[in-house]
């Protein structure tokens, strides 16, 4: 028994002293030596040098992309801009701005059109993945050609397209037109681009540029009167807002998009299309200044031109730099005539001049109205009418009532506001104070509120 024990004994050991251990981790392979690749960027005269990177994440699949990418996206730094003298962009070759964003768009289409190019080796170690890309430059430029001759060929004919729609007299089509041929082109734009087009030799970028320039130049949109009057509050109608749009290059320019800007305050309806017979119009509701006088600008709308054509950044950059001519009319802004007729009574004593009546005068004054006593050949006749009463004695407190209306007739008589003054109370230690007192809280609502609606009746009538 004393044996069977120790055996027992002696196989539980066993199993503790083996068991804890626990299994030995297998170890992997040693990561191979950082190639010379990694450690120093290589440069070729033949080929175009991609290394991309990445850390190393749980998904495997998304780090090696992404070393993938940057790979492609170094291989397409390489990838020289030089700009010639009989290309579009030499142009703008001294602006910053202009370089660098087609220098960009050059980049970015390069990197997304590299084909034929060769995984050459990738290395990694515990965390990092690493890739080496290369394309024959010799190559790349093969490609390129077929390209830039598949581009060259739709462009020609959208060139084509835009010449005609302009001699027929459809100046928003050509200008679309032009602008579509321009976008084909945009990643050639820094090259000459030699065509024979129409049996003579030209520069394609060049031509359709200055093709497009001169066509939005050439419309002229011209007002039928240069300077208008009209008082504040006034009206402008659209037979006095009227533009005739015209080209040296065609008999009519229909169906062209322009938009209009005034100088005083955004308007409703801003864009429109000149009509079959090249005219359009625009009406101003209601003069609000009170400036001395206000412009009403129609120009060639350039950006609806532009969003119809392309959705290409750099294009709608590019055809953004051109200038269309505008119209202009100068609005002469008179000032409107006020008379201002009050009776103002205070427990039975007439004030004058009276709190509503001052006040008023005031706020008028501010807004830009003259003040006359003549109601021969003013615009506006206002009647404040307002009286006040006492409403007893509560302890040492008496109290008053106010009550009136304010009216405003225009020149014809008829009246565009009516305002009743109800339920305005003052009090103090005596009545006739009292009285003055509910005139005041009057006159603060007249400030806040009521004047401000007699200048929107004005505006809206």
């Amino acid at each position: 028994m004393h044996k069977t024990v120790k055996i027992v004994v002696f196989a539980i050991w066993l199993i503790v002293a083996f068991g804890c251990g626990g299994p030995k981790k297998v170890q992997g392979p040693p990561p191979l030596p950082q190639p010379e690749w990694v450690k120093s960027r290589p440069s070729s005269s033949t080929y175009y040098i991609g290394i991309g990177w990445a850390r190393k994440g749980v998904d495997v699949n998304q780090h090696q992309l992404t070393a993938k990418q940057n790979a492609q996206a170094d291989m397409a730094s390489e990838i020289s801009v030089n700009i010639s003298t009989n290309s579009v962009l030499h142009a703008f070759e001294s602006n910053q701005r202009f370089r660098e964003d087609f220098t960009s768009t050059i980049k970015a289409e390069a990197q997304q059109q590299l084909e034929g190019f060769e995984v050459v080796d990738t290395w990694e170690d515990q965390t990092s993945y690493w890739v080496y890309y290369r394309l024959s430059k010799a190559e790349y430029q093969r490609q390129k050609e077929l390209k830039k001759n598949n581009a060259v060929t739709i462009s020609t004919d959208l060139f084509g397209k835009a010449l005609d729609a302009r001699q027929s007299g459809d100046f928003r089509l050509a200008i679309v037109q032009f602008i579509k041929a321009i976008e084909p082109l945009k990643t050639y734009l820094s090259e000459p681009l030699p065509v024979e087009f129409r049996g003579k030799q030209v520069f394609l970028g060049n031509e359709i540029f200055q093709e497009l320039s001169t066509t939005i130049s050439s419309i002229e949109l011209i007002p039928s009167i240069t300077e208008i009057k009209v008082k504040t509050g006034g009206i402008i109608p659209s037979n006095s807002l009227l533009f005739t749009a015209k080209s040296r290059l065609a008999a009519s320019v229909t169906e062209i998009p322009v938009v209009a800007t005034y100088s005083e305050r955004p308007i409703r309806d801003n864009k429109k299309r000149t009509d079959r017979s090249s005219n359009v119009s625009f009406d101003i509701p209601g003069v609000r200044s009170t400036k001395a006088f206000e412009t009403f600008t129609v120009a060639v709308d350039l950006e609806s031109l532009t969003t119809e054509a392309t959705t290409e950044l750099f294009i709608r950059k590019l055809v953004s730099s051109l200038k269309a001519s505008s119209g202009v009319v100068r609005i002469n802004i008179e000032k409107p005539v006020m008379v201002i007729e009050a009776n103002e009574i205070n427990l039975g004593e007439k004030v004058n001049p009276g709190y509503l009546e001052e006040s008023f005068k005031k706020k008028a004054i501010e807004s830009g109205f003259l003040i006359s006593t003549d109601t021969t050949g003013a615009d506006y006749i206002v009647r404040i009418s307002a009286v006040s009463t006492s409403t007893g004695q509560s302890g040492t407190y008496k109290g008053a009532s106010l009550s009136g209306i304010i009216t405003v007739a225009g020149a014809t008589g008829a009246q565009i506001y009516n305002r009743a003054i109800e339920g305005i109370k003052g009090s103090h230690f005596e009545y006739k104070v009292a009285g003055e007192e509910a005139f005041k809280e009057a006159r603060r609502r007249l400030e806040l509120s009521y004047f401000r609606e007699v200048v929107e009746a004005i505006n809206r009538k």
